[in-house]
């Protein structure tokens, strides 16, 4: 009896959760304003960093959250609305919704009066975005230009503090940047992309938002793969290193003090905002962002900091884009089949570098300034690409060096220089295995791997094919040609794959998201894909 008594209450008391509790993500809303009306609509992906893990809001029925920024300097203004307020009853309370957004954004967002004040800027018509302009180009109809600013520029500081609020919203695990010290701050970049409407009507803004992305520069030594080889620094060079960083400003190009020094740059949050998504934005943000990252001599490396799967592949798609139209050794890059079966008996080192040139490989590695693992990934889809289809199988290489069919040859030299790269990351992991099993993991991993860089070649073909063809190029007209008629085009023409919004997973459920951040591989570290073969 005292067990039913029990369990009645504990169904009313889940009852009158449930009745007073709202789903942080779905009542919230997310406004851009042009003037004193809504340009653009649209709603968060992610609340759990502001409401904890069950995206729950407890005290309150019809509750909605309201935030607006002005769609040119992204100001801020929040609107808390509800029908009803759970009553306090001792310590249960209702939750202080404007508490828990404090520390999100910036106290201009809390003022009080109507949302049209608050918003009101009399030099909005006069706004010019922050830093350098540095492209202009259209998109489906639209106007679009990208600028770049130190966040030293209290102009671009100020809209960075405006937004950060985006970051937990749509990147997952985003954190807020800590902005407090003034030699970090001059260490960030901000990326801004707007779209552009020449027909905004008088004392309206016409730069809208459409999204941004920040880089950080940090020290590195000039040669890093040297240095991690052992190769060692001097004392000389310790100490010059030491001078420049301590000179606060250096020649008055700044070439001579700490952000002179060689340094490498890691884009850091990336952000196309929803309305703006699918339309191949991110993907000219990221080709932006790379070559003026890249052009700084001293930035001898560009990287990407906790990359998902979604923005990996965008970014495979660009960098193989780029690459094979801009560097020739990249472009010739193929599998050298005349290796001697003597260099390959199972007691010596897979002989990579005599497999696919040594030299030009550093020679890329130099030129591009992409770090090495992305590198690597990024010539084994290039040298993949020259092997037909009809030989990419390993029921045709049972004779492995020795068979006749030079494209097979290729496909068997390309698993082992594959198999090489993947064992070297993961030895810690495979060496406690069985021979039997540590090669079929490996052999596991291989066709994963296969498998994904036949997708992302196939991206990269469509992307150059769609480009070339836009811009009334060779290229795109001969790669449409060579495309396969079996082969069905993608309905997106507006080549928005996968990865072109945020650097964010789109997983909802909190079990979803601890799962896939969990495979996330910091750009930073060599470790590997295999990793989740040899897990699932």
């Amino acid at each position: 009896m005292a067990g039913e008594e029990s369990s009645s209450l504990e169904r009313a008391i889940q009852a009158q959760v449930e009745e007073w509790s709202s789903n942080s993500t779905e009542i919230f809303e997310i406004s851009l304003y042009r003037g004193d009306k809504p340009e653009e609509t649209f709603e968060p992906v992610f609340t759990y960093p502001i409401f904890g893990e069950d995206e729950a809001i407890f005290g309150y029925q019809g509750l909605k959250i309201s935030l607006a920024f002005a769609a040119h300097n992204l100001k801020p203004h929040l609107q808390i609305t509800y029908d009803r307020k759970f009553a306090d009853q001792g310590e249960v309370k209702a939750t202080d919704v404007k508490a828990a957004l404090e520390d999100f954004l910036p106290a201009v967002a809390f003022s009080e009066g109507s949302r049209a004040s608050v918003l009101a800027d009399p030099e909005a018509a006069k706004f010019v975005p922050p830093g350098q302009k540095l492209h202009t180009y259209k998109s489906e109809g639209s106007t679009f230009e990208v600028y770049c600013s130190s966040l030293a520029d209290p102009q671009a500081l100020e809209i960075v503090q405006n937004m950060q609020i985006l970051v937990p919203l749509y990147i997952e695990g985003g954190t807020i940047l800590e902005l407090e010290l003034p030699w970090i701050v001059e260490r960030w970049k901000l990326f801004l992309l707007y779209k552009v409407d020449e027909s905004a009507s008088a004392g309206v803004s016409k730069y809208s938002l459409a999204g941004y992305s920040t880089s950080f520069r940090t020290f590195t030594f000039h040669d890093r793969q040297k240095t991690q080889a052992g190769d060692g620094v001097s004392e000389q060079e310790i100490d010059k290193l030491v001078a420049q960083w301590a000179d606060e400003k250096g020649d008055e190009d700044g070439s001579e003090g700490p952000l002179g020094l060689p340094s490498r740059e890691r884009l850091s949050q990336f952000i196309i905002l929803p309305p703006y998504q699918g339309k191949g934005l991110g993907s000219q943000l990221y080709n932006i962002m790379y070559a003026e990252s890249t052009t700084p001599a001293n930035v001898v490396e560009f990287t990407v900091e906790d990359p998902n799967e979604a923005f990996d592949d965008m970014r495979d798609v660009c960098d193989l884009v780029h690459l094979r139209a801009h560097n020739d050794d990249f472009a010739r890059l193929k599998i050298n089949t005349g290796v001697e079966s003597s260099k390959l008996k199972s007691e010596t080192h897979i002989p990579i570098d005599e497999i696919v040139d040594g030299a030009a490989k550093e020679r890329i590695r130099l030129a591009s300034k992409i770090m090495p693992r992305q590198l690597a990934r990024l010539i084994e889809m290039q040298t993949l690409s020259k092997i037909p289809h009809m030989n990419r199988s390993a029921n045709r290489i049972t004779r492995k060096e020795k068979a006749s069919n030079e494209n097979d040859r290729a496909y068997y030299f390309w698993r082992l220089y594959v198999k090489q790269r993947l064992y070297i990351h993961n030895r810690d992991t495979l060496v406690q295995l069985g021979r039997e099993e540590r090669i079929e993991k490996l052999e596991g991993a291989i066709e994963g791997l296969q498998g994904d860089y036949q997708r992302l070649l196939e991206l990269a073909d469509k992307r150059a094919a769609h480009y070339g063809a836009a811009r009334g190029g060779q290229a795109g007209a001969s790669a449409l040609k060579k495309r396969s008629k079996k082969r069905k085009a993608d309905a997106d023409d507006g080549d928005g794959e996968a990865g072109d919004e945020t650097q964010s997973s789109s997983a909802a459920a909190p079990g979803a998201r601890k799962r896939r951040a969990a495979r996330v591989v910091d750009d930073d570290e060599d470790g590997e894909d295999i990793g989740e073969a040899l897990d699932e």
